[in-house]
């Protein structure tokens, strides 16, 4: 049952990320897995039109995509039976037989292990279509697979080709059934977004140069219209408590307790970084030096975070629109400040 809300320190520690300039407003919560115990909000959600943030705002919550809804979907597939982790991208993915990408395994690019390079871009791919065949004409396999990690949104790009293939669904599809559905999020969806009135507005500072409300931010999520599997989710702090509430359970809602409580090792146990299955794990100063080390968590370009701690029962959400005034505004340290602050029991 939700405890009574009270601000505290918390509103006090948003305002004051936001009046160094941090960002133009944010959202955050605190809870375990019997709900949420602190909630704040700061700011505005759209500072041309001087619209104040809200609990019921929607973010694009960017690269929070990847393990909410991709790698949540992947591993809900996976306890079905319709996939491996073994599974090699040309079981699902057609016309890759002559490339060396087609042996790389989904548990590579869930991983970010696969060998591809960051990112890949072109402002003439306008469809799903587009993209993949843009990036199969690409050179963009840097490394031999599992050789490395490099964080890589490609890698949930061909993860979500790979879903959609196996199962003949859209991802919307599949995270209306494995995710939002299960969790009881019924103000998540992949975007772009028709309701516009109550969401966090970004800016686009490199293709578009524009205020965007309601249009996905991310080149490749913008171009394959939700489709992408690296971003694309549209989602509220009340939706994202209930999927970390739900994760935390362990109780089959979305996953199964053996599931979870495998994602909380390192599955690149060869490699320098630390990482699960669709999420980063807690190390060194990330996402603060006191979170546990079986944390789980992820963040998003717009500005969004979300970790998960099973030892500690513990979440926290923290999400903004950061990205309205650029990426040099000091999110990096802030995000440290207030992971730090969580973990030490401050806002209880």
């Amino acid at each position: 049952m939700e405890r009574s809300i009270d601000d505290g320190s918390l509103e006090a520690t948003l305002t004051r990320g936001m009046n160094e300039g941090t960002y133009p407003g944010a959202v955050a919560a605190i809870g375990s897995a019997d709900g949420i115990e602190r909630i704040a909000v700061v700011g505005e959600r759209d500072p041309e039109r001087g619209k104040a943030m809200t609990r019921g705002t929607t973010f694009d919550v960017a690269s929070l995509t990847k393990p909410v809804v991709t790698a949540t979907t992947t591993l809900s597939l996976l306890e079905a039976g319709e996939i491996t982790l073994s599974d090699e991208l040309r079981r699902h993915v057609p016309n890759l037989d002559g490339h060396r990408r087609g042996g790389i395994r989904l548990l590579e690019l869930v991983t970010h292990s696969s060998g591809f390079q960051p990112y890949s871009f072109s402002e003439e791919w306008s469809s799903v279509e587009d993209v993949l065949n843009g990036l199969r004409n690409r050179s963009i396999l840097e490394a031999e697979p599992g050789s490395r990690n490099e964080y890589s949104c490609l890698n949930f790009v061909y993860l979500a080709a790979a879903l959609r293939g196996a199962t003949e669904r859209s991802l919307g599809e599949l995270a209306e059934q494995h995710v939002f559905g299960p969790a009881g999020m019924k103000d998540s969806s992949l975007g772009p977004l028709s309701d516009t009135g109550n969401v966090a507005a970004t800016y686009d500072h490199d293709y578009r140069d524009r205020i965007l409300r309601g249009e996905i931010h991310d080149p490749l999520g913008w171009a394959m219209d939700g489709e992408s599997g690296n971003a694309g989710l549209f989602t509220t702090m009340d939706d994202l408590a209930r999927f970390a509430r739900a994760y935390l359970a362990a109780d089959g809602t979305l996953l199964s307790a053996a599931t979870v409580e495998r994602m909380q090792d390192d599955w690149l146990p060869g490699l320098d970084t630390r990482h699960s299955l669709g999420w980063r794990l807690a190390d060194e100063t990330y996402p603060a030096p006191n979170w546990s080390r079986v944390g789980l968590g992820h963040t998003g370009y717009t500005g969004t975070s979300l970790w998960l701690d099973h030892d500690r029962d513990r979440f926290a959400i923290l999400l903004t629109n950061q990205v309205y005034d650029g990426k040099g505004t000091g999110l990096i340290r802030f995000r440290e400040r207030f992971h730090a602050m969580v973990a030490a029991g401050r806002f209880d």
